[in-house]
């Protein structure tokens, strides 16, 4: 499990966090790969929602399965053959909010199965990363924008 501490509002946070529209800047994917085709569903912040990304050497499906009033659950699915499945949670503290992400998942290759576990948990570490500091940007844009 990942956790990080963030200041700024509940309500601002989950608009951003539970909308899967805001994954790719959140996260930077393009950081890892400029090229590459989006699509994402409408609305995109509902159980079901879903956004297809597709490059040359990777077919990534990611799908809301479960939201509550902290918690977004997803899926992932990797060309079609490595299922993952994962959480990212704010819960409230006194002065803070607590961010929390959980990534689990299932590789059904031997040969290059570790090659991509080891690719896909170092590429969710740092994308876990952005995703904090992006938010946290965002979170003081939209206090700023209050006063």
């Amino acid at each position: 499990m990942h956790q990080a501490e963030i200041h700024g509002s509940f309500d601002d946070a989950k608009l951003i966090l539970f909308d899967i529209k805001h994954w790719p800047d959140l996260m930077a994917w393009k950081k890892y790969n400029d090229d590459f085709e989006l699509h994402i569903s409408s609305p995109s912040n509902t159980l079901g929602a879903n956004a297809f990304l597709q490059s040359l050497n990777t077919d990534i499906e990611i799908s809301i399965t479960r939201l509550t009033d902290n918690a977004i659950h997803y899926s992932l699915l990797v060309n079609n053959e490595h299922s993952m499945f994962g959480v990212f949670s704010i819960d409230k503290t006194p002065h803070s909010l607590q961010l929390n992400h959980v990534l689990k998942g299932t590789i059904h290759s031997t040969v290059s199965g570790g090659v991509t576990v080891l690719f896909i948990r170092s590429l969710a570490d740092n994308m876990f990363r952005s995703s904090v500091n992006n938010l946290q940007s965002q979170l003081k844009l939209a206090q700023k924008d209050l006063k």
